[in-house]
């Protein structure tokens, strides 16, 4: 997957920047503030429906602008041509439109453009809570599977309904107590599929993970990942043992669940567990090896790709000069660059990279000023 050009209009302080792309490494280089990392938001946009920065779309828009819009046109691997646009406005919020015009959702691009992106902000898949290894976990899959996004949408309409009939009950104890157990039922449904999913993507993924960390780590160490199901110890070998594991759940703390109004239990409140040395990476690693697990992650999460997808991602490298040390950037371009990725980096100086990486590249000067 290669993006040719990409253009940008009202997205933070990009008030119109077009850029022409190469199919191997593009340097985004310029003074802090001046929009390197909006570029590398605006491929995500066009790639994952959304910026890889946590924020909304409202805050996107420029400050003296109503709306924004981004285009990317792409080649793939067996060089057909595509092109998507993503839209945003207050009034009409997202609209998204492929070359011919046609009106898609975000399920509908999520994929098509596969992409893996390395940030300052993923430090917390292996540092801190949850979530953040949740949302590692969807952002692959939901590249990979169309059936996985699907039931993901679903999770999050049913979680909220199901939430909100939660603190109705909480206020008026009188409701019918068969409404909530048809929400729960669907709820414990959508939640088993996802949460299958996840565990067999573990088994697949697991290789490649331990695989890259070899490669990437400079001493032996023994690391290891796992899914864990909140508030179920159990080893689940089925998916059906798996759906009576969440129905007893559900029963044990329904109560607490109608005393405090939310739900308890379920797939958005798991976690992948992260192991080094026998200890939670959260808790025990140092600096180094929190760094090491990171960029393994990552390098694993471009190979998963690259065979479930049969398409070559393209890599967002955002900041990593400020994250990681030579040696490890160093290791992870020649890594990336074997596998003949588009790679964007963005960077305030490119002495280091001319001096280092003897590849294809381009070096784009980003001067948009004014930064929000």
């Amino acid at each position: 997957m290669n993006i040719n050009n990409l253009l940008i209009k009202n997205l933070r302080n990009h008030i119109y920047s077009e850029y022409d792309f190469i199919r191997g490494i593009n340097v985004l280089f310029g003074k802090n503030g001046v929009g390197k990392t909006t570029v590398l938001e605006a491929i995500s946009i066009c790639s994952i429906s959304r910026s890889f920065v946590s924020t909304s779309d409202m805050m996107l828009v420029n400050k003296d602008a109503k709306d924004y819009s981004v285009t990317a046109k792409y080649i793939n691997d067996l060089d057909v041509y595509g092109q998507i646009t993503v839209s945003y406005t207050s009034k009409t919020k997202k609209n998204i439109t492929s070359g011919s015009n046609e009106k898609l959702l975000p399920k509908d691009i999520i994929g098509e453009i596969p992409t893996v992106i390395l940030s300052p902000d993923h430090k917390n898949i292996t540092k801190s809570s949850p979530e953040f290894r949740r949302q590692f976990l969807n952002t692959i899959l939901s590249q990979s599977n169309r059936f996985y996004i699907k039931k993901l949408f679903e999770l999050r309409k049913v979680l909220k309904n199901r939430n909100i009939l939660l603190q109705r009950i909480k206020l008026n104890p009188k409701i019918s107590s068969d409404i909530l157990t048809e929400w729960t039922n669907y709820f414990i449904e959508i939640c088993t599929e996802i949460i299958w999913q996840r565990k067999m993507f573990l088994e697949e993924f697991t290789p490649y993970f331990l695989e890259s960390y070899n490669i990437i780590s400079e001493e032996k160490e023994d690391v290891s990942l796992s899914y864990q199901i909140n508030g179920i110890n159990e080893e689940i070998e089925t998916i059906e043992q798996l759906k009576e594991e969440l129905k007893k759940r559900s029963e044990k703390i329904l109560e607490a669940e109608i005393s405090r109004g939310m739900t308890l239990f379920g797939a958005q409140k798991d976690d992948l567990k992260i192991m080094i040395n026998g200890g939670n990476s959260r808790d025990f690693a140092s600096q180094g090896q929190h760094k090491t697990l990171l960029i393994a992650l990552k390098f694993a999460e471009f190979k998963y790709l690259l065979e479930a997808k049969r398409e070559t991602p393209i890599i967002l490298l955002d900041d990593i000069f400020s994250e990681l040390d030579i040696d490890r950037v160093s290791k992870v371009i020649s890594l990336l660059s074997e596998s003949s990725a588009q790679i964007f980096i963005t960077s305030t100086e490119t002495s280091f990279i001319n001096s280092n990486i003897n590849l294809d590249k381009k070096l784009i000067e980003i001067k948009v000023n004014d930064d929000l």
